[in-house]
């Protein structure tokens, strides 16, 4: 599935048994990747012949990094909330690294809440947004609002993990993300993309 804008494109692939959503930014033949979740994902940009200039991860969970290794062999970029780097380095839920072959890797770059990172002549605001883990951030590009696991279509991310929060969750969905002025089409980390006005109708987060 590709989205089409002016002057670039985002382009969504889903990845394995969990249907983890990869997007790739695509300008001018080079591109950002956010939360590659599969080697997969290092085949299309293959296949593509593009230069990729950042992998943006929403979060540090084992399900959304499997495919970054390729990149930092390849002297790309990874960027992360710090307070999820040791869910990739193993110093928190290694096992799970062990588990589904994932090599331990620390991220080259921290991001902090309102960061804005420029990358392929394009600004991607962070906006920090713990619940789902300590860590997890949404990347915003535009009127698009990269999620993560934070936000679902209709629902929220899972938050019983070793540093997940029903509390933190719920404010970062209602007071920071819900709070940004206007309309926001909302590509989360599983499942069907949303939009803005339809989350803060009925996301079930208001009611939790």
């Amino acid at each position: 599935m590709y989205i089409e804008y002016k002057d670039y494109k985002i382009q969504e692939i889903k990845n394995g048994p969990l249907q983890n959503n990869t997007y790739i930014v695509i300008k001018d033949g080079s591109a950002v990747v956010i939360d590659p979740a599969s080697r997969v994902i290092n085949d299309e940009i293959l296949r593509q012949n593009l230069h990729v200039e950042a992998v943006l991860l929403t979060h540090g969970h084992f399900d959304h990094i499997k495919g970054v290794a390729p990149f930092l062999a390849g002297g790309v970029g990874v960027y992360i909330h710090e307070a999820d780097n040791p869910k990739c380095n193993g110093n928190v839920i290694g096992n799970r690294l062990v588990q589904f072959r994932i090599e331990p890797f620390n991220a080259t770059d921290f991001v902090e809440d309102n960061d804005v990172l420029e990358l392929l002549g394009l600004e991607f605001k962070v906006i920090h947004t713990p619940g789902h883990s300590v860590g997890s951030v949404c990347y915003v590009l535009g009127d698009v609002i990269f999620s993560g696991d934070t936000i679902f279509d209709q629902s929220y991310g899972r938050y019983d993990f070793e540093d997940g929060s029903l509390s933190q969750l719920k404010n970062s969905i209602i007071n920071k993300v819900f709070e940004l002025e206007g309309e926001y089409k909302i590509l989360s980390g599983h499942g069907n993309s949303t939009t803005m006005s339809r989350e803060r109708k009925g996301n079930m987060i208001l009611w939790s």
